[in-house]
């Protein structure tokens, strides 16, 4: 069974895996292996579930299911050949009712020769959901401002001091004729500037790009 649904989205923070984490458990004999992943698509979630099909290529199943934000809020959730609504739906309910997004979980089942039942693998499939979720933690994702600074060879000191005080996230830096600074900040860009402004008498330059998802814990 493989379903969708979408919502549209608004919201200018979310909540995901901290990382990436494997969990195995063992239920009357059958291996449940609990993958989880953060991821920013579609494709990503697809990939991810490639890589993990090919490196358990002789298990029973291979349920999931996903979260993914874009310009409305896609699931998605496969059964894989399990009994319909004892997988796939379960492992996508863990995620939701932890409100988490960008998420791909992915629950490999290697059967032992015990039948579970409805209900047992119900259980097994979300239980094993909510374990690799517990161990990847959970990150809160906040749009945030980013742009790019332009500065003089003889700033950079004061202005990479001053950065790593205000809990700045440098990007990228490039050396050119000038040092080209790639930013994402932990407030508004208007407020970041004027300060950052001062601090080099004027002699700066600065490109606002467009805001990004950040994680500031």
């Amino acid at each position: 069974m493989f379903k969708r649904t979408g919502v549209i989205v608004h919201t200018r923070s979310y909540n995901t895996v901290k990382q990436s984490m494997r969990h195995e458990i063992i239920i009357r004999k059958s291996r449940f292996i609990g993958s989880a992943f953060h991821i920013t698509s579609e494709d990503e979630a697809l990939s991810r579930l490639r890589d993990v099909r090919s490196e358990f290529p002789d298990a029973s199943h291979h349920c999931y299911a996903y979260v993914v934000r874009h310009d409305s809020l896609i699931q998605r959730f496969s059964d894989d050949g399990e009994p319909g609504g004892t997988a796939g739906m379960p492992i996508l309910q863990v995620i939701k009712t932890r409100e988490l997004q960008n998420v791909l979980v992915v629950v490999t089942r290697y059967f032992g020769g015990i039948k579970l039942g409805a209900g047992g693998l119900v259980r097994a499939y979300s239980g094993t959901a909510a374990e690799v979720l517990d161990k990847a933690g959970m990150a809160s994702m906040v749009l945030s401002p980013r742009g790019i600074i332009s500065i003089d060879y003889a700033q950079v000191g004061q202005v990479e001091y001053f950065l790593h005080q205000k809990g700045v996230q440098i990007v990228e830096t490039e050396y050119r004729d000038k040092v080209n600074m790639t930013v994402i900040v932990p407030m508004e860009w208007d407020d970041f500037h004027g300060m950052l402004n001062e601090l080099c008498s004027g002699r700066l330059e600065h490109t606002r790009l467009s805001p990004v998802f950040h994680s500031w814990e």
